[in-house]
């Protein structure tokens, strides 16, 4: 058997077993089925999303410069003169006073402390207890506001003048009352009343000049008065000695014998 006999043989045997592909035909197609898997490759993009928050916080410091502005009130008035003889004063003061004793005792003592008035804060409060308010600013008449006005005023010009103003006699140390009720008790009133029922070793002055310049430094009052450390009240006593005069001029002597004396 040849070559060729032995492959048809082969042939028919694997057709015969029935082997796919056969056709009776010698010649065979084979069909080869090739399944290609695609593989899809998805990228995945990871979007990081990074917020880079800044906050800046600008301080704008603004530096702010308050300006305190004092304003100083000149109160002129317009009669504010004062005459002393032939000369005149024409003052002002800076309207920042206030209508107490407090501040008047604080004002006498920074402007006047060459001036004998008060012994101390407490006396200078005691003797002002006994006057009239009256308003600040005036400049004449029996009141705490005019003696206001003139120790301001003596803070700044003319104390010789203007601290005599402001003390109790209200100016009858140099016969020129500022500050005193033009009907008010004078010194020499008192004075001639003292000396007709106060004699002997009732009279405690040399004279009557003694009398009149230690009696010029208080505080005039009035004819009213019985009590207190006044003109007034020392004149009612010395009239009183004409029918007791032990009891009565001690009371209207310089220290007031217990009566005619503050608080």
């Amino acid at each position: 058997m040849n070559i060729r006999s032995k492959l048809l043989l082969s042939l028919f045997s694997l057709c015969f077993a029935g082997a796919t592909g056969c056709s009776g035909d010698d010649t065979g197609t084979e069909s080869d089925s090739a399944t290609t898997t695609g593989t899809s490759t998805s990228t995945t993009t990871d979007t990081s999303t990074t917020t880079d928050t800044s906050t800046t916080t600008t301080t704008d410091d603004t530096t702010t410069t308050t300006t305190t502005t004092t304003t100083t009130t000149t109160t002129t008035d317009a009669t504010t003169t004062t005459t002393m003889g032939e000369s005149t004063s024409t003052t002002t003061t800076t309207g920042d006073a206030e209508l107490t004793c407090d501040y008047y005792c604080e004002t006498y003592f920074a402007g006047c402390s060459d001036f004998k008035e008060y012994d101390n804060t407490e006396s200078c409060l005691a003797q002002c207890a006994q006057w009239p308010e009256g308003m600040l600013n005036e400049v004449a008449g029996d009141s705490l506001g005019c003696r206001i006005y003139h120790a301001e005023v003596a803070n700044s010009s003319d104390p010789n003048i203007h601290c005599i103003h402001a003390g109790p006699s209200g100016g009858n140390v140099n016969a020129d009352p500022v500050c005193v009720d033009p009907n008010a008790p004078d010194c020499a009133g008192y004075c001639k009343v003292y000396f007709t029922n106060c004699m002997g070793d009732d009279n405690v002055y040399t004279d009557n000049d003694d009398c009149l310049n230690q009696c010029a430094a208080w505080y005039a009052g009035s004819d009213a008065d019985v009590g207190g450390d006044t003109i007034g009240c020392r004149t009612y006593h010395a009239g009183a000695a004409a029918g007791d005069a032990k009891t009565h001029c001690p009371h209207a002597s310089p220290s007031g014998g217990g009566v005619c004396v503050t608080g």
